[in-house]
């Protein structure tokens, strides 16, 4: 049986309530007007103490919470923190995390207002125009820190700032059944929320002597 929420809090009793109003979005996504709570996050509200006073998993955080008066930190969430690595056979996916700290003062209303960061990256492919016309067969293989990653030009592979960066190679087989295998480059500029395209164009002509320009998006 799967629990898509569970609450445990609220205000004490007896004593006075206040509203906390949740306005969390990621940060690389536009803004929903139709809900004040990013429903691909998970949100958990803990008290000074470090008590755990609510926790929503993600797609049930509501627009209010209702609490007693104090000191509380909100953290909002892809619950994928320990597992992002292991999607999409190995590529990856998109990890979010954030935390702000909000006071309630008695009979009060305050806002918790996230723009939640990616705190992975991605990198992606672009072949040059025609190069399916002299290669029938790629393969972009990426490296960083333990994990090592193959993609293609639909794909994208997500990847911890803190392995210090990344290095790309692309083999490829021509039409007359060469192999070309580029020499491993690094590029060690890597930033959290970032997509890092790999844009590769032919040095002169369309044979085995292209390059890529790292594009940041």
């Amino acid at each position: 049986m799967l629990v898509s929420c569970q609450e445990s809090l609220l205000s004490e009793q007896g004593a006075s309530e206040c509203v906390l109003e949740l306005d969390i979005t990621r940060a690389d996504v536009p803004v929903v007007v139709s809900r004040a709570a990013d429903a691909e996050l998970a949100v958990t509200i803990t008290d000074e103490k470090g008590q755990l006073r609510a926790y929503y998993s993600e797609g049930y955080a509501p627009d209010k919470v209702s609490l007693a008066p104090g000191v509380y930190t909100v953290c909002a969430y892809s619950e994928n923190q320990d597992t992002w690595h292991l999607a999409n056979q190995g590529k990856g996916e998109p990890c979010y995390y954030a935390t702000l700290q909000v006071i309630l003062e008695p009979d009060s209303r305050a806002q918790a207002i996230m723009s939640v960061p990616m705190t992975n990256y991605a990198v992606g492919l672009k072949l040059p125009n025609r190069f399916g016309e002299f290669f029938h067969s790629y393969q972009l293989v990426l490296k960083s820190g333990d994990r090592e990653v193959a993609i293609r030009e639909e794909d994208k592979a997500y990847f911890s700032v803190e392995d210090g960066g990344f290095t790309y190679t692309l083999s490829c087989i021509n039409n007359d059944g060469e192999p070309h295998t580029h020499t491993p480059v690094l590029f060690s500029d890597v930033q959290r929320g970032k997509l890092f395209l790999l844009d590769y164009g032919y040095d002169i002509e369309p044979t085995e002597s292209f390059k890529a320009e790292v594009k940041i998006d």
